[in-house]
């Protein structure tokens, strides 16, 4: 059974997507809980890997000369094993497995051509991989974290409520 996060959970998590820094003494007066409670509760849901609370870089400020995006696509079978050894390789920042071909997505942000041509030969390498195109990022026009959260969770909670209060 998926574990369910309550309303203030759901607070919590929107707060920090707002303020990354907010202090649990500033989100408690905002949702009128204890202090101690919204120190306990943030440490649940990032043990549990509901967020994780870091420093949002942008690469390309960063001096990171290219971040690429390269489609790859494996083998049906052997998408598993794609994605296993990619997760070996320190210069991917983000794997994903895709519903169509190409069926794994990946990004990365390096400082060279050579260092790209390096990670490239690497990927290129697995077994399973039929073919790999990359495109490069020219800016990064939008990028935000504070998308909320779904709206099936608040509407569960206030069902929920609404039921605890019968």
């Amino acid at each position: 059974m998926r574990e369910q996060l309550d309303k203030i959970d759901l607070q919590i998590i929107r707060l920090l997507q707002i303020d990354g820094r907010m202090a649990s003494s500033e989100i408690a007066k905002t949702t009128g809980v204890p202090e101690a409670t919204i120190r306990y509760r943030l440490k649940r849901i990032i043990d549990r890997k509901y967020i994780q609370i870091v420093a949002a870089a942008n690469p390309i400020k960063l001096g990171f000369g290219i971040v690429a995006c390269i489609s790859i696509e494996a083998e049906t079978k052997q998408v598993d094993h794609v994605i296993e050894e990619l997760e070996k390789i320190d210069h991917i920042a983000y794997i994903a497995q895709m519903t169509s071909i190409p069926n794994v997505e990946i990004e990365t942000y390096i400082e060279t051509i050579n260092e790209l041509h390096n990670l490239l030969s690497q990927v290129e390498m697995i077994d399973g991989i039929i073919k790999v195109e990359t495109a490069f990022i020219r800016r990064i026009a939008r990028e935000r974290f504070d998308f909320g959260t779904p709206k099936h969770l608040s509407e569960s909670n206030n069902n929920t409520e609404t039921e605890n209060m019968k």
